[in-house]
């Protein structure tokens, strides 16, 4: 039943109607992340980006993203930190095995390593000291097998004591004060049950009973969180939704800590300090390890318990509840928490050629935490993609737009950063880098409140530099129009311009991917008062995604490729005449897009994707920062590229997990004011 969250957590953080108002619990979501951002450190596995699973860590308010294996031939999976933080244990498979929720446990080989991945040490061999769990001293490890509980002394792997399994199959931990087990176990009566063992006896008692999984511990050793479908549901075509609890060790009390009407919690796991709790989830009974996993959610024991989503059944069953805040983490699976430090070690087994080293993301994420909001399109649970808002280190994700029938996609802050233009287009039709900006235009503020739609005749518009005009494109002309009355100010000739528009901040300017500069897409910019235009990019090959930078001198852009000749997409920039190309970030085996420079003109922000765009849905696309001081750099490792730019940083590049055509602004969004009720003209 263990399970991977699909998709972007709904969860409490907005109302059904796009329209509304951001609800109170939202607002709380940023102090919850300030609460927990210090608090240690959260391993667990997610998709990498060359398609396998590897460890990552993140401090708990989801910043500071790092990988710690990076083994492109196997998997890695199911981490747990020893007690102290300093050492974790994890099992690592061949990449050509697919990881099985019920059996991870057992698959592939048990490795220990120091908590930040440094050392990794091969502890027997394939499916030997299975369901491992650290003892509370990290001296020794409980197995779990069809042949019963076995204690092993990790330095000499001596096998101290063997105890009678007593039904118990899966999902084994060790209690932090050493005295009990709990796991799954189907000897009670019912299959699927939460079960304690005495580490010492080996007596057993059931937990709670049917349809149970995913147990750990509180840290005082005598309660217990866990997974459980309780029956009698309706829903789901009578077969309910598993829901995050809490028991006591003996089984005499439980209560809930979090459920939603249409998706299954998984994988608790309380914070050091007993306050908080960690969780995944997935629509899908077994989870999908085809799939890239699913964001984590945190929130506090002390709100519990919290109903999230359209919870009107769970309201009747539940009527002391909560709504939220729920703090929603990056894509993860099987998460385990550390109040150490150890985890922020400089992992110094790899070749300084590799990648920056994550003590160098760090500085670079504290840096910009404070730096604003940055806004992003991504997919979520159900399918269809919405816009969010973030911190630039990645922190305080949050959702903007909640509209299962549409797509939200191209969001742009206002100069001043009140307000947001976007384009929704009906779920049916694909998301494509090259069409968006042709359906409906959408206005609101920032918090994402007081939507109003603008209608479908404002095709890739673009803020004016003061905010009371947008310019746009139509079959002939770049249209700029008041957005008060919405009356044409002026037309100008569109000179070829076909996408992608962007209105310097001085207002002199226009920049946009144009087709009739070369024979391909390029790069051009048009003078706002006398329509004269120029190339900016090279115009031998495909160049997309324009963006200016705050003092309207440079424009930064994605030199594409020459087709016969194929390649990467890179970022690029180069002042507006043309004049001092230069690139800015390249990288191995991934195509840069859509490329922002924050307010203050010193970090990149940029999506990364596995695919030409293009369509989106394939590509997997990921948010990145750099520092524009650091260009160019060189992301990954490539010869062609170290020999086309040998004098190349290698980072540090701050990773913000996933999304695509991301925006910045520096305004504090959380006091967007309002202009007044929402529309739909």
């Amino acid at each position: 039943m263990t399970g991977i969250w699909i998709g972007v957590l709904a969860l409490a953080a907005g109302a059904a109607d796009p329209r509304a108002a951001p609800p109170p619990t939202e607002l709380a979501v940023g102090p919850l992340a300030n609460e927990v951002r210090t608090k240690g450190w959260i391993a667990y596995t997610a998709r990498s980006d060359k398609g396998d699973w590897d460890l990552f860590l993140c401090r708990p308010d989801g910043s500071h993203v790092r990988s710690i294996t990076r083994t492109s031939d196997y998997n890695e999976h199911s981490p747990q930190f020893s007690r102290d933080g300093r050492r974790l244990l994890y099992r690592r498979m061949p990449r050509n095995e697919k990881i099985d929720n019920n059996h991870h446990g057992t698959q592939g080989a048990l490795v220990f390593a120091n908590s930040d991945g440094t050392n990794p040490q091969v502890f027997g061999g394939e499916g030997e000291y299975t369901w491992a769990s650290f003892s509370p001293d990290g001296k020794q490890i409980a197995c779990l097998s069809i042949k019963g509980v076995s204690v092993i002394d990790v330095a000499t792997k001596e096998v101290v004591r063997k105890l009678e399994r007593r039904g118990f199959f899966q999902q084994m931990t060790w209690s932090p004060d050493g005295r009990w087990l709990c796991g799954v176990a189907n000897s009670f009566g019912a299959s699927w049950s939460i079960a304690r063992m005495d580490a010492e006896t080996g007596a057993a008692n059931a937990v709670n009973r049917v349809d149970c999984c995913t147990p750990d511990w509180f840290p005082d050793s005598q309660n217990l969180i866990f997974s459980w479908r309780p029956p009698g549901q309706e829903v789901n075509n009578g077969y309910g939704w598993t829901q995050l609890w809490q028991a006591d060790g003996e089984g005499k009390s439980r209560s809930l800590v979090y459920a939603e009407d249409g998706r299954h919690v998984y994988g608790g796991h309380v914070s050091p300090d007993g306050k908080y709790v960690l969780f995944t989830g997935n629509m899908q009974e077994d989870g999908d390890p085809g799939n890239a996993g699913a964001p984590m959610g945190l929130m506090r024991l002390a709100d519990a318990p919290i109903l999230g989503g359209d919870a009107a059944r769970l309201k009747a069953e539940h009527p002391r509840h909560n709504t939220g805040p729920v703090l929603v983490l990056p894509a993860g699976w099987e998460p385990c928490w550390t109040s150490s430090e150890s985890p922020a070690g400089v992992q110094q087994q790899r070749p300084a050629a590799a990648v920056a080293v994550p003590a160098e993301a760090d500085d670079l994420a504290n840096e910009v935490r404070g730096a604003g909001w940055v806004a992003f399109s991504a997919k979520t649970e159900a399918g269809d993609w919405d816009l969010y808002l973030c911190r630039p280190d990645g922190s305080d994700r949050r959702p903007l737009t909640a509209t299962r029938d549409f797509h939200e996609a191209g969001v742009r802050f206002s100069p001043g950063g009140e307000q947001i233009l976007y384009y929704r287009m009906p779920r049916s039709e694909p998301l494509d880098n090259n069409t968006y900006g042709t359906f409906e235009l959408m206005r609101a503020d920032a918090d994402g409140s007081h939507v109003e739609s603008l209608g479908s005749n404002y095709r890739w518009a673009t803020w004016g530099p003061d905010g009371s005009q947008i310019a746009c494109l139509t079959g002939g002309t770049i249209r700029i129009v008041n957005l008060t009355t919405r009356k044409t100010v002026r037309d100008l000739p569109r000179k070829g311009i076909v996408q992608q528009l962007g209105w310097s901040p001085d207002g002199k300017w226009f920049a946009g991917t144009a087709n009739g500069l070369g024979p391909y897409w390029n790069i051009g910019r048009m003078n706002a008062e006398t329509d004269a235009e120029n190339a900016v990019s090279e115009t031998d090959r495909y160049n997309c995604t324009p963006d200016w930078s705050p003092d309207s001198r440079y424009i930064v852009y994605s030199r594409g490729i020459i087709p016969e000749q194929g390649g990467f997409a890179e970022i690029w920039m180069a002042k507006g005449d043309g004049r001092d190309r230069r690139a800015v970030c390249v990288e191995a085996n991934r195509h840069l897009y859509g490329a922002c420079i924050s307010p203050d003109g010193r970090y990149l922000l940029f999506t990364r994707s596995e695919a030409d765009l293009g369509p989106v849905e394939p590509s997997r696309t990921s948010m990145s920062i750099i520092r524009l001081a650091d260009a160019p750099v060189v992301a990954g490792e490539s010869s062609v590229l170290r020999s086309r730019f040998p004098a190349a940083h290698r980072g540090p590049r701050l990773d913000l997990s996933w999304g695509w055509e991301p925006h910045w602004t520096s305004h504090d969004v959380r006091s967007a004011p309002a202009r007044g009720k929402e529309s739909t003209r």
